[in-house]
């Protein structure tokens, strides 16, 4: 089954029944999130563009896609109270609460290849992800 993003992610036909993974222990001093350089040169590259130095990339989860939750990406120049804020190179991630507990470990990359360009997840807390790699289950 091919993966469609869904703008909107209540119009998913996807349920998302599924409870929160349970808090994964990293290693003390392990980072929640582990940012490639990759990320930093094009995140870099694109804030450069936005010539707005408030902004940062955010990161989140969502209910929908293939598999039940898909991630989603955006520019956020105000962190919320509840955000991780992640300081790597020149730029920083903020994730919300929810979405970091499914996010915890994974490793956040950029992929620039003859099938395109995107933002990759590699994440240690789902079981399943869809054959495009932007929705997941736990």
């Amino acid at each position: 089954m091919a993966c469609q993003s869904q703008p909107n992610a209540s119009a998913s036909s996807c349920a998302t029944s599924a409870a929160p993974p349970p808090m994964r222990t990293l290693a003390e001093g392990a980072p929640a999130l582990n940012i490639s350089d990759a990320v930093v040169s094009k995140v870099g590259e694109l804030l450069a563009e936005e010539n707005d130095p408030n902004l940062r990339l955010r990161i989140f989860v969502t209910g929908g896609g293939c598999s039940g939750f898909q991630y989603g990406f955006s520019f956020d120049d105000t962190p919320k109270e509840d955000d991780l804020e992640v300081a790597r190179g020149d730029i920083k991630v903020l994730v919300d609460a929810m979405s970091l507990q499914y996010l915890m470990g994974a490793e956040i990359d950029y992929e620039d290849s003859l099938e395109g360009s995107r933002f990759v997840i590699r994440n240690p807390n789902a079981t399943s992800t869809c054959g495009c790699g932007s929705s997941f289950n736990v």
